[in-house]
């Protein structure tokens, strides 16, 4: 799939902007300097200044597209000698500072997929960055486009596999609040293979769907 890269100034968002382009052309990329409205999964603000990789992608809407995506974004940083690691669903995180989010909006069979890296600023004090995490040097194109060939991985490879290599939220004791609000705490047992996480509450296994997961121990 080749992609079409549309730079633009500052916008409210590269979702946004995304959304609108008609006829919605599958590998569009909107990649902004800033977004003045950001967003995360369930509303959340992704702050945005200059210095970051904001950019939202148009796929095609697949299982286990949220899942590969992650795992491009955290091999792309590891390539940098990064310790990226994954939280689940996919949150990418360095030493338990997130470095990179995701998040995923579909419109009929389009999956409008938005990354934000943090590169050379840290919005954030429980945030970190690229430039503070590696001696190596890297633009923010050259990061895209990195992360955008990973994100075209062989079908033959077990996305399922990677992601569970990489996911620091395995073994950790766990909140996790669902999309229906619902709040479940336990031991985090692994990722099944549709991607959900399983949660051990005493006797008790839980499959979550979707949610916030908050990390309530120190991990290693």
């Amino acid at each position: 799939m080749s992609n079409r890269i549309v730079h633009v100034g500052r916008v409210s968002s590269t979702q946004d902007v995304a959304r609108e382009v008609n006829p919605p052309k599958l590998g569009t990329v909107i990649v902004a300097e800033v977004q003045e409205n950001g967003r995360g999964r369930y509303g959340h603000v992704w702050l945005s200044p200059r210095g970051g990789l904001y950019a939202s992608i148009l796929l095609r809407r697949e299982q286990l597209l949220s899942l590969r995506v992650g795992v491009a974004v955290a091999r792309a940083l590891q390539e940098l000698e990064i310790d990226a690691r994954l939280k689940w669903p996919n949150d990418v995180l360095v030493h338990e500072k997130k470095i990179a989010g995701i998040l995923i909006e579909t419109s009929g069979e389009i999956a409008i997929v938005g990354i934000g890296v943090n590169v050379d600023s840290v919005p954030l004090p429980e945030a970190t960055c690229v430039e503070r995490e590696t001696e190596w040097s890297i633009t923010r194109d050259e990061l895209l486009y990195s992360i955008l060939r990973k994100i075209e991985t062989p079908c033959g490879e077990d996305i399922i596999k990677t992601y569970r290599e990489l996911c620091c939220t395995i073994g950790r004791k766990v909140r996790i609040i669902t999309a229906a609000g619902k709040e479940v705490m336990g031991n985090a047992l692994g990722i099944d293979r549709d991607g959900h996480l399983l949660v051990l509450n005493g006797k008790n296994k839980h499959m979550i769907v979707g949610g916030d997961c908050v990390h309530l121990d120190a991990g290693d």
